[in-house]
């Protein structure tokens, strides 16, 4: 007859090696976040910005000037890893051991990937005649490298990292000012590289503008929503029909409308963007309704995300 502390033990030992199984996967996932994230940026670099010729913000932008401006241009891979390397070992003492491993493991990769590529000669794209597509490329294909970091925890060094010690030090400093002042002295600086010439200015914004979009959308524009909230005469039919209809809950809470005062009731509902054709045409039932929409770039709980 099998006692209850055998009970137990076995119950522990399935618990156990679940956690064990539970932590394998987080462990390779990230390793194959930190890959991709460090594949993506390599390939954004090296194809489209380096080619072209012109300097995203930051350290990359230097890297890249760098390249272009030395005798033998050698390899912007060499100065990313030069310039990073500092930066990784202060964020790995300062910000956090996990913090370093994953910033500093992307960039060692992206690195050597461009260094690698160099060397077995990968045909990169010069897109002479419309250089804007290039900017466009580098900004989409490293944005979403850039959103990757930044779900895995870590960041793509430079000014990043810089960032991030200033957070740490001033926690109510707005470290997107000190982004933003560093990224525009490099893009302005590329001016007088690239032989006085707007253009790689311009090509550097639209860079970095579709790069900031890409990231954003893939961070929150996935987890996007909307809210209404709705004035009625009639909460109890309207919420039926939105729970019954769209699966989604309503908060019911008393209002009184000051000019005609008369008591109606607020609904508030959170619904995603693609509900909002079938939320209309329900709303068009209730003609004496009024309802206003507003944004909410991340919804997090029950019926969206965990």
């Amino acid at each position: 007859m099998t006692s209850k502390k055998q009970l137990r033990d076995a119950a522990d030992e399935r618990a156990l090696i679940s956690t064990e199984k539970t932590t394998f996967k987080k462990v390779i996932l990230l390793i194959l976040g930190i890959i991709s994230a460090g594949v993506i940026r390599a390939v954004a670099i090296y194809l489209f910005v380096v080619p072209n010729n012109f300097a995203p913000g930051g350290i990359t932008g230097i890297a890249t000037m760098l390249e272009n401006k030395l005798p033998g241009h050698p390899n912007a891979g060499w100065f990313l890893l030069a310039m990073n390397v500092p930066l990784v070992i202060i964020a790995f003492i300062f910000i956090g051991k996990r913090f370093g491993i994953i910033s500093g493991g992307a960039i060692l990769l992206s690195s050597g990937l461009m260094i690698l590529f160099e060397k077995i000669g990968l045909p990169t794209f010069d897109l002479a005649d419309n250089k804007i597509l290039a900017a466009m490329a580098g900004g989409i294909i490293g944005g979403v490298g850039v959103a990757l970091m930044l779900k895995l925890g870590g960041s793509n060094g430079g000014t990043d990292i810089i960032a991030a010690l200033i957070q740490k030090k001033f926690s109510a400093t707005n470290i997107a000012w000190y982004i933003f002042l560093v990224d525009s002295s490099v893009v302005l600086v590329s001016f007088f590289v690239y032989d006085n010439s707007i253009v790689p200015v311009l090509l550097s914004m639209v860079e970095m503008y579709a790069s900031s979009k890409v990231a954003e959308t893939i961070l929150q524009g996935f987890k996007s929503a909307v809210k209404f909230e709705i004035i009625t005469t009639q909460p109890e039919e309207l919420s039926a029909e939105i729970i019954q209809k769209l699966h989604r809950g309503v908060t019911k809470i008393a209002a009184k409308g000051m000019y005609t005062g008369e008591e109606r009731a607020m609904l508030i509902c959170i619904l995603r963007k693609r509900q909002m054709s079938a939320f209309r045409e329900i709303l068009k039932k209730y003609p004496d309704t009024f309802a206003y929409i507003t944004s909410a770039s991340e919804v997090v709980g029950r019926g969206f995300t965990k």
